[in-house]
């Protein structure tokens, strides 16, 4: 039996669900897939689509950790969820068969990087940096976006934020090459 692997989103679009194929393949998330056992396999992303003669559907998935998600609600904590095994057990495969439902647990952001337009200057990440730095000292979520920032949200870290320092820089423009520095007077 022969199979055809497809790894673009567009393609593997026509093969799955809509919201499958839009919002798993080629983003970066955390997802949840139920399954026909009643247990939740919990993934970042769906890496490749293999489809077979006779109408088989296999998802290459990257995992995530397993547990429950932050914020889940009360009617999904019965569920087991299931992600990576052992530490860098990463890959799976599915059968699209066994899956009843996909669920979002948090908005997705491109596998890709951003286009030159959406991208943040220099100045713009010291902010953001400083903003989530803010955010730990209150004992805020760092990753809760501001409403102007919504759609360039990371996903949240599954681990507590680690403290952020902030350093200045030196102006590249302005700073000396390297072996050509003064010495300093002792």
């Amino acid at each position: 039996m022969s199979w055809t692997r497809i790894t673009d989103p567009e393609a593997a679009e026509t093969l799955l669900p809509a919201w499958l194929g839009r919002r798993m393949v080629g983003l970066h998330g955390r997802f949840g897939l139920l399954l026909t056992t009643g247990d939740v396999l919990r993934i970042a992303s769906i890496t490749a689509v293999h489809h077979s003669p006779d109408g088989v559907i296999l998802l290459d998935v990257l995992l995530d950790n397993a547990g429950l998600p932050d914020g889940i609600d009360l009617a999904w904590r019965p569920k087991q969820f299931l992600g990576t095994p052992v530490p860098g057990a990463t890959a799976a495969t599915v059968n699209l068969a066994q899956v009843v439902t996909a669920v979002e647990f948090m908005a997705a952001v491109p596998v890709s990087g951003r286009d030159e337009e959406e991208a943040q200057n220099a100045d713009e990440v010291v902010t953001e940096l400083a903003r989530a730095a803010e955010a730990v000292a209150h004992g805020e979520d760092p990753m809760a976006s501001p409403p102007e920032r919504v759609a360039g949200a990371l996903s949240a870290p599954t681990a507590a934020a680690l403290p952020i320092e902030l350093v200045d820089l030196p102006d590249l423009a302005t700073a000396e090459p390297r072996g050509k520095r003064k010495k300093r007077p002792t």
